[in-house]
């Protein structure tokens, strides 16, 4: 599945979609109705009517997400869950960022995303959004290569967020974490030993973690 101008999946309100051993490759590059982002993941709730609000599911196993414009996954006024399991995620966006969770061109209900990671690599910023949340989950011999914050600026160049909002942390004792950049998160649930430092700092509720390799 390719597209060439926008999101290669969109999701609004209570609805799903599953892909299992597909090839997907988006490349956002024309901004679609309210949004301010390109984005190859789009998850969202427009408020309009023709799409109940809830739960938005995004699965993805096997095969691969091939990312070439904006940030992968975009989740906005919605509550989202993303399960992704062994998928080979590319990203060819100069800024490397795999997940936002923000506010966006729309408005009524809340930037809310889980993130489930299944012995799947993740690498890249993650942006939480200071009206947002996310809840990460790293098992079954995940790696995660990248960093938490919540500075977010719109395609537009526009500032929508400068601190971050809440952010839960779980790592299960086969994944690991490699910080690519100080990060901040409110609960942190795990052995610090499987975050990798790298040079940088992981806070939890504005603490540096201690004993992180």
């Amino acid at each position: 599945m390719v597209s060439n101008l926008s999101e290669g999946v969109c999701i609004e309100g209570l609805n799903s979609i599953e892909l299992t051993d597909c090839d997907l490759t988006a490349n956002n590059t024309k901004r679609n109705g309210n949004a301010t982002f390109l984005d190859s993941i789009m998850i969202y709730q427009s408020m309009s009517g023709d799409a109940d609000s809830g739960t938005s599911r995004f699965t993805m196993t096997g095969g691969s997400l091939t990312s070439k414009s904006g940030h992968v996954f975009h989740v906005t006024n919605t509550n989202a869950v993303i399960t992704l399991e062994n998928v080979d995620i590319i990203n060819e966006d100069k800024d490397n960022i795999l997940l936002s969770v923000c506010a966006d061109g729309w408005n009524g209900g809340s930037n809310e995303a889980t993130l489930k990671a299944i012995s799947q690599k993740l690498s890249g910023a993650v942006k939480v959004g200071g009206d947002s949340s996310l809840a990460l989950e790293l098992t079954d011999g995940s790696a995660f290569e990248g960093s938490i914050d919540g500075s977010i600026t719109n395609a537009k160049g526009e500032t929508v967020s400068t601190e971050v909002g809440t952010v839960s942390v779980t790592i299960d004792s086969t994944s690991t974490w490699t910080l690519t950049g100080d990060s901040y998160v409110t609960e942190f649930n795990g052995d610090a030993a499987n975050v990798i430092s790298n040079g940088f700092t992981l806070y939890v509720n504005g603490a540096a973690l201690t004993g992180t390799k």
